[in-house]
């Protein structure tokens, strides 16, 4: 299950806060859906979906992502066509090498989070630190191209 998360600009003050709030809505509501059904509703509601935060600036884009108990070796971050996808593996604490497979599924989660940027990106320079349970990624926008002056020669006649 994926949801994408729409990048902001800069707001106004009045609008920052109602965005906020609409944010905060559409997280409360991500981490309650399991579909009638599916496994997460059937471990009894066990289920992990990242809160994202993605901030637009003048020269990148920064996006946030709150993933506490997940190491930076069962997290993959894709940009592709634009758009960025944060996938990863929440293991419980009781997750170990030695148990059964079936036994490893249980006690982990997976999750996936997308986000599609207002404006073209380079894709190239991406880059991911995680750190103490939030995950940041800088998403540089591309170098504007700079003019250089053109000598016109001058011909006689």
């Amino acid at each position: 299950m994926a949801f994408a998360t729409r990048v902001r600009r800069n707001p106004a003050r009045g609008q920052a806060a109602a965005i906020l709030n609409a944010e905060r809505a559409l997280n409360d509501f991500q981490r309650g859906f399991f579909p009638a059904g599916s496994k997460a509703q059937e471990e009894g509601g066990r289920h992990f979906v990242p809160s994202l935060q993605a901030v637009e600036n003048p020269s990148d884009y920064v996006v946030t992502a709150e993933i506490p108990g997940v190491s930076p070796e069962d997290l993959s971050v894709v940009v592709e066509d634009g758009v960025l996808s944060l996938r990863g593996v929440r293991k419980a604490v009781e997750w170990s090498e030695e148990l059964e497979d079936s036994e490893k599924e249980a006690l982990s989660t997976s999750f996936e989070r997308r986000v599609r940027f207002n404006g073209d990106i380079d894709e190239d320079r991406v880059t991911a630190r995680s750190r103490d349970g939030l995950l940041r990624i800088v998403v540089p926008k591309p170098e504007p191209p700079v003019s250089q002056p053109t000598k016109v020669p001058v011909q006689a006649g």
